[in-house]
């Protein structure tokens, strides 16, 4: 979720209303697909559960039983309904994109509801009964959410218009029963949409929530591994990515290693007393910057606290290493770091070790070591101890 959150970052998530969808596609897209898996449950479970009323239904209505009622036909129209309810179920598991899904449902509601207009002219002229279990699929369609709120009324409204008019011109009903029969099905169009554009409304709200959270995380995650002031990985930083250097020593060899370098900036504190703290903080982010701006892209460089920082270069023979802490060293002496009309010399020493299978405090401590040797031997130095 925190890469997804993060490529929506800078994406409109405002929600139109009346249609009851992202403004943005992009967005759109990804809400669809963020709940797929959640909604080929809910369509294995609508499958299911139309097939065992349907059974529920063909063994209980003592119409379908009677010979004068054409037993044949309405029990084969009803097992045809139940395979096709159990190989959708079976079907949803391979389907992998939500517009595979939404054609697979669409589908589905269509053969449903043929297969509801065949009762109709199977059963009795006077028969209407079969009008509670279109109302029961109306209200099921719609708030299964599995369908657009469009799709969902353009399909609802469809089926009610063509099953009142194979009703008035098929069945022999009174005035009244055709009332309610409209009415059933107005009223289950309505509460249909009701119930579909409040739940529509509330799962992406909820969408833009949990990725707004989702973001909220990952900034307070980077925040946790990041120093304020240099904006560099901090100590954090360090501790969670040494199992990854780990990793790269086996892939050491007799020229390539996971090199280490302590590097302390000369005499910092006295730029603080005579200079002030809010001098020293600038000396530090351009020391930071220096250092990430003389580093390799596969080098990391860390801020340990302080004036320390630790620079980690992967699979780097020794000879580099050296000639690429010494340009450091010899580019600090040559250039001084100016604000406003105060001029400094920045300087630095660096005590370079390289990386074992060990525990970090151990590899810390022998560059630790080789950086005071370097202080005690004059600073603006490196020194090396393997």
């Amino acid at each position: 979720m925190s890469t997804f959150g993060a490529k929506l970052l800078n994406q409109d998530m405002s929600i139109a209303r009346y249609f009851c969808r992202f403004n943005s596609m992009q967005v759109e897209q990804a809400f669809t697909q963020s709940k797929l898996e959640q909604d080929k449950k809910t369509a294995q479970f609508l499958a299911c559960i139309t097939a065992i009323m349907i059974m529920l239904v063909t063994y209980s209505d003592k119409m379908i039983i009677q010979p004068n009622f054409w037993p044949g036909i309405a029990l084969f129209s009803r097992t045809i309904s139940v395979a096709v309810c159990v190989i959708t179920a079976l079907g949803v598991c391979y389907i992998r994109t939500p517009q595979q899904l939404s054609q697979a449902v669409a589908a589905f509601m269509t053969f449903l509801f043929f297969s509801m207009q065949f009762m109709v002219f199977t059963f009795e002229r006077h028969y209407v009964l079969h009008m509670f279990f279109d109302v029961i699929i109306l209200i099921t369609m719609y708030f299964s959410t599995l369908l657009s709120l469009k799709n969902a009324t353009l399909i609802g409204v469809s089926y009610s218009a063509f099953a009142i008019t194979v009703i008035y011109f098929n069945k022999d009903v009174s005035s009244h029963t055709f009332y309610m029969v409209g009415l059933a099905h107005v009223s289950a169009n309505f509460a249909g949409v009701v119930m579909s554009a409040h739940e529509h409304l509330i799962r992406r709200q909820l969408f833009v929530r949990n990725t707004q959270l989702s973001q909220l995380a990952d900034e307070m995650k980077r925040q946790a591994f990041k120093d304020a002031l240099t904006q560099l990985p901090n100590r954090r930083a360090f501790d969670n990515n040494y199992e990854g250097y780990q990793k790269l020593i086996k892939q050491q060899n007799k020229t390539k290693h996971v090199c280490v370098v302590l590097a302390d900036i000369d005499y910092f504190k006295r730029v603080n007393d005579t200079h002030g703290h809010e001098m020293g903080d600038t000396v530090l982010k351009h020391f930071s910057t220096f250092l990430t701006n003389s580093l390799r892209s596969a080098d990391d460089v860390y801020r340990f606290g302080g004036e320390e920082f630790v620079i980690v270069l992967p699979l780097c023979s020794l000879k580099d290493a050296t000639a690429l802490i010494n340009g450091m060293i010899a580019r600090l002496n040559a250039e001084e770091f100016k604000l406003g009309s105060c001029s400094l010399s920045i300087q630095a020493s660096f005590g370079l070790t390289i990386m074992r299978e060990e525990q970090q405090k151990s590899v810390i401590s022998r560059a630790d070591l080789a950086l005071y040797q370097a202080k005690e031997g004059g600073r603006n130095q490196l020194v090396i101890k393997i």
